[in-house]
């Protein structure tokens, strides 16, 4: 009985030696053959993924891939022809082609072919100027106070934001002894916003002013905005020499996908807003000295 099983398995081996010998020399194994189709079907998956190839550029990667497993396209195609007058063998192959692709598959899924960054690198802030306007702007002494306010509107601001605003302005002497104000404001989609101010001496010095300002409210941003320049007790019109504007925003790339699904939603259409904000903007108002008190009226009564 032993003898018997015996003989079945070289039968079997040399059955199968004779087919591999029987396969001509410019067609590829069976390993050669499978190796190549999985290659193939990832290249052709890049392909339709993205449209933008056109013919001539498949044409080199297709080059490309009989380069590195060093056959031509004739051998291919002898290859294909081969297995496919052989449909079983061909189905056995494609069948450990589709489990190749299937582990791959889980392999991307596990991240086994992202890069593991360290923190150092993964957690690095970056940092880019936003600013579209001009950079440059001068008013001469007839210019109207609304020509010093601004606005910047960019889909990408989100909370946890850094904005550092600067700019350099000159801002010449009036009939007013009082200083004027420069204004910067983060603009939240849910109504809220948070501001800064700095104090603007009207005396033809040219002076750098700064603003830094952290995005700490759990709503999307809708707009930054502001004025270089106002003075409620000064006369309707200036003479303003502004340049050097940057606005640079400093954020965690890494960070941005989870920020925009942690943000808190929007409240119904007509809710007040936030009772505490307004608490704390009263509070703001009444530390404040009483020529910024007038200030901030009329800066908000102005925008």
């Amino acid at each position: 009985m032993l003898k018997k099983g015996t003989n079945c398995l070289l039968f079997c081996i040399l059955l199968f030696q004779f087919a591999c010998s029987n396969r001509p020399d410019e067609v590829m194994s069976r390993r050669e053959m499978r190796s190549f189709l999985t290659d193939l079907h990832l290249l052709e998956g890049v392909f339709s993924s993205n449209g933008t190839i056109d013919e001539r550029e498949k044409a080199y990667y297709y080059n490309a891939l009989f380069l590195k497993h060093g056959i031509t396209k004739a051998e291919f195609d002898s290859s294909l022809a081969y297995y496919t007058k052989n449909p079983k063998m061909f189905e056995r192959i494609y069948t450990d082609v589709n489990k190749d692709l299937e582990k791959l598959d889980l392999d991307v899924a596990d991240g086994k072919y992202f890069p593991v960054l360290p923190d150092s690198i993964r957690l690095k802030p970056e940092q880019a100027n936003i600013w579209n306007l001009d950079t440059t702007f001068s008013f001469p002494k007839d210019s109207t106070r609304h020509n010093l306010y601004f606005s910047i509107k960019n889909t990408e601001l989100l909370t946890k934001d850094i904005y550092s605003f600067s700019f350099r302005m000159r801002a010449f002497p009036h009939d007013s002894l009082d200083a004027g104000y420069s204004v910067f404001r983060i603009h939240y989609a849910n109504g809220q916003v948070d501001s800064l101010w700095h104090e603007v001496l009207n005396d033809s010095v040219l002076r750098r002013y700064k603003f830094r300002c952290k995005a700490a409210r759990n709503f999307k941003i809708d707009s930054l905005s502001g004025v270089f320049y106002t003075n409620p007790n000064g006369p309707d019109t200036y003479r303003i020499n502004i340049d050097s504007v940057v606005l640079f925003r400093r954020y965690v790339p890494a960070f941005q996908d989870s920020l925009r699904l942690q943000l808190d939603s929007l409240p119904p259409k007509g809710t007040k807003p936030d009772t505490l904000s307004v608490k704390e903007k009263d509070l703001q108002e009444k530390s404040a000295s009483p020529t910024e008190q007038k200030a901030r009226q009329k800066i908000r009564k102005n925008s």
